[in-house]
């Protein structure tokens, strides 16, 4: 491999997992003067591919057989070139809750195995990942998700000066679920709470919000978050194994906007070395936390320093040309290659 590798992507979407994971190391890589690549959203013909000669190609959560098949055809023309397969969610176990879930095969797991299984390595967001998906190719590393420093690092930072408290939660259809977790208490402090909600509810939940907002799409997203002017922010999970494979990627996006966060205690993805506030899933101890922490004496921790000391994407992407550029023998320890095809 050369000095300043040529990466091909094909991002499996255009939302958070394809541009966290995907599209933005990508750009950063190159910026950072690292590599040289392109993105595409389709596969390229085999004329195409020649002309570009990658050294790396990073395919992402690829489940179609057309897609299988696409990557076959990689493999045979370019039989130098190193595969990398990138996987953010446990895909074969979408709880019934998620809106997702009917998005996807009912044998999604078995086609992601056969596709890792062209792959030189998988590349995944958490250990959990890691150790489900990690033995479906010869090597495995993780490659945690970090925030683009633009625009996460610039958004301002304000807070509310409201009589009561603003509380909020943002979220997508996937997370409707989870949500359910605090309705009880959103009924129980609606009165004494200004909540905010950012991203598709039930009109049972709106009926007692302080403000309503749409999803805004993704570019749009920073922005829109830090201008809820929250209080407090809350990030409820149910406990599932679908839920332990995730990352704190939502931990990230609220404090890097300056909000304290309460989140689900005993969720793998919220397993993270950061101040947060975690409670039992249970309504009293939702409220109880709720009321202690959006009590003007209470003094929030500095959240939104670790996160952008630590967790933006240009902190990490060392990390990231090693998961895609370097191989087990030059790359850091991290990296599993005792696995075999399974």
């Amino acid at each position: 491999m050369t000095s300043k590798p040529f990466v091909l992507a094909h991002p499996a979407d255009h939302y958070a997992c394809g541009r966290y994971r995907v599209t933005d190391p990508l750009n950063a890589l190159i910026q950072s003067g690292r590599v040289d690549g392109v993105s595409s959203d389709v596969f390229l013909d085999n004329d195409t591919l020649l002309a570009l000669r990658p050294e790396v190609v990073v395919f992402q959560r690829v489940l179609e057989h057309d897609q299988i098949a696409a990557i076959k055809r990689y493999r045979n023309a370019l039989p130098h070139a190193r595969l990398i397969m990138d996987i953010d969610d446990l895909i074969g176990e979408i709880p019934s809750t998620n809106r997702h879930r009917k998005g996807f095969h009912k044998d999604a797991a078995d086609r992601f195995k056969k596709a890792a299984a062209l792959c030189d390595r998988v590349v995944t967001s958490t250990e959990f990942l890691k150790n489900e998906y990690g033995k479906f190719a010869p090597e495995s590393i993780v490659c945690q998700n970090r925030l683009p420093d633009d625009p996460w690092s610039r958004v301002t930072v304000t807070h509310s000066n409201n009589n009561k408290p603003r509380v909020g939660w943002a979220g997508s259809a996937g997370h409707l679920g989870d949500l359910r977790i605090i309705i009880p208490v959103i009924r129980a402090t609606w009165q004494e709470i200004d909540w905010v909600f950012l991203g598709p509810v039930p009109e049972s939940i709106r009926k007692m919000a302080a403000e309503y907002h749409p999803q805004v799409p993704i570019d749009q997203y920073p922005a829109k978050l830090a201008s809820l002017n929250l209080d407090l922010a809350v990030a409820p999970l149910e406990v599932t194994r679908y839920n332990h494979a995730k990352s704190a990627l939502r931990i990230l996006e609220l404090g890097a906007c300056g909000y304290p966060v309460l989140c689900s205690y005993g969720v793998g993805a919220f397993d993270i070395d950061l101040p947060v506030f975690r409670t039992p899933n249970k309504t009293e101890s939702w409220i109880y936390n709720l009321r202690l922490l959006t009590d003007p004496t209470f003094p929030p921790p500095d959240l939104r320093h670790q996160i952008l000391s630590q967790y933006l994407l240009s902190k990490g992407l060392d990390d990231w040309f090693n998961a895609w550029c370097c191989s087990a023998y030059d790359a850091d320890p991290h990296i599993d290659s005792s696995t075999k095809f399974a």
